[in-house]
């Protein structure tokens, strides 16, 4: 294959060499067809079909000298090849074998010697009369019926010439456009196949020309290293969802015994402040469970969009084997925001500060349910993280209608921390961003805003962060809603 490729190489041409190909068979064919047409002039005239240019002028000449020698005119002197105009001395014409504009160029010439193009040979008789004969340098057919058929030779056998050269030229550009045309539609289709990452097989052979066979090189080189990166970027997913997947498994085991403790201990005769511990505990483990079944979706091949739809506690059954995507339902908004009530407050009560919820009393929103849950409380978590003791997280849920009955509706988390900087403004829904140059010790990922700018987006809206103008930090989760 690389002899072969070396080989197409060497026979390659640059660029400016094969215009000067062109322009050289352009030039030498040019050439070519002028001798040939010079020489097809040659061959007829030797064979008397056509004249030489200078045959009327000869005849011209040669009546002329006999009537001067003669002393009168007779007009058995000239020929058929003599045009020629007898003038009285007056300047009436008597005898000619021209008419129309050559006739009028001939007496015109009588006064002033020149007459239209023609060219003329004049006799001067004694009694005061004289004769023109008009010529000029033409090539004339040899029989003279042909004349007055045929179109003018040098005419005729110019424009043929003329077509003749126009043609040529046109194959040969032809020939070199389309030469040009191959190899770059071939260096296009090498383009257009590694954008649209199809990176094996095609045709990245030589395309002819030097200097595109150098951007050939380049997209093949392109494409081999392309082809090995995702080779090793999909080797990297793939042990990166056998990962996941054994973790996800590993973890069903613990999180089924905590479950099945706590499941044991709800059994029991408990205080008030006990029994919401065992609750929060199962609760919390309920969450688990989804998080691990969209975990495992998502080493299973699963898009990132899509987690699961109520998924059973994995404190029951551990979590599901496969989680279902996630579809927008029709959920009782109290008891959605109860939800996130009871997680807001335990994770507020852990941090010394205090949950507040507000809602406008929409009681049914259309959601992503699961997502959204997860969402929230990614914000209200991350909200707790950066109030300080004694201060206050709020959650507020609105819904704003439009005349036309189209909605909007607006969760908004609010804290009384030092707020956003100015770098986690930009920076808040990145990835990985947790404001630090190295990871927290607590675990913190920079993963919660992200996650909820992509709920947001999945929903056909948006996550939006500022600065509360009396301080604290606003985070604004939004996405329209119909009916």
């Amino acid at each position: 294959m690389g002899d072969r490729v070396q080989m197409e190489k060497r026979r390659n041409v640059s660029l400016g060499a094969l215009l000067w190909r062109y322009l050289i068979l352009t030039g030498v064919s040019a050439a070519a067809l002028a001798a040939a047409w010079w020489i097809t002039l040659m061959l007829l005239m030797n064979a008397g079909f056509v004249l030489p240019a200078r045959t009327q002028s000869d005849h011209a000449s040669d009546a002329a000298a006999a009537m001067r020698l003669q002393g009168s005119f007779d007009a058995s002197l000239a020929d058929e090849l003599c045009n020629y105009v007898y003038f009285a001395p007056d300047g009436t014409v008597l005898e000619t074998n021209l008419s129309g504009r050559r006739l009028a160029d001939a007496k015109e010439a009588r006064r002033t010697l020149e007459g239209g193009a023609w060219f003329y040979q004049r006799v001067d008789f004694s009694d005061g009369s004289l004769c023109l004969f008009q010529f000029d340098y033409s090539v004339l057919y040899g029989n003279e019926a042909l004349r007055g058929v045929l179109p003018d030779f040098e005419l005729a056998s110019l424009v043929l010439l003329a077509v003749v050269l126009v043609t040529t030229v046109t194959l040969i550009t032809r020939h070199y456009t389309r030469r040009l045309r191959r190899a770059a539609d071939k260096l296009a289709a090498a383009s257009a196949r590694i954008a649209e990452g199809q990176l094996e097989g095609g045709d990245f052979s030589s395309a002819g020309v030097r200097e595109l066979d150098g951007a050939m090189d380049a997209m093949r080189t392109l494409k081999e290293n392309l082809s090995g990166s995702l080779q090793a970027q999909w080797r990297m997913e793939q042990q990166r969802a056998e990962q996941m997947a054994a973790l996800a498994h590993d973890l069903k085991t613990p999180l089924t015994i905590i479950g099945g403790n706590a499941e044991l201990l709800a059994e029991d005769a408990l205080s008030d402040a006990q029994r919401a511990n065992v609750d929060a505990i199962l609760r919390n483990t309920r969450y688990a469970g989804e998080y691990i079944a969209s975990l495992r979706a998502l080493a299973a091949g699963a898009d990132s969009a899509d987690t699961v739809k109520n998924p059973e506690p994995a404190a029951s059954d551990g979590a599901q084997e496969h989680a279902a995507p996630q579809e927008t339902e029709r959920v009782s908004l109290p008891e959605f925001l109860a939800e996130i009530q009871a997680q807001g407050q335990a994770l507020c009560r852990a941090r010394g500060c205090v949950f507040r919820l507000l809602t406008d009393g929409t009681s049914m929103l259309p959601m992503r349910r699961a997502e959204l849950l997860r969402a929230l409380v990614n914000l209200v978590e991350n909200a707790a993280r950066y109030t300080p003791q004694g201060g206050a997280v709020t959650l507020e849920s609105r819904v704003r209608r439009a005349p036309d009955g189209a909605g909007r509706a607006v969760f908004t988390v609010r804290d009384t921390g030092p707020g956003f900087t100015p770098e986690a403004l930009a920076k808040g829904m990145q990835p990985l961003y947790t404001g630090e140059k190295s990871r927290p010790q607590d675990g913190h990922m920079g993963l919660g805003l992200t996650f909820a700018a992509d709920v947001a987006r999945r929903h056909g809206g948006a996550l939006a962060l500022r600065n509360a103008a009396g301080g604290g930090a606003v985070a604004e989760l939004s996405f329209p809603v119909w009916g």
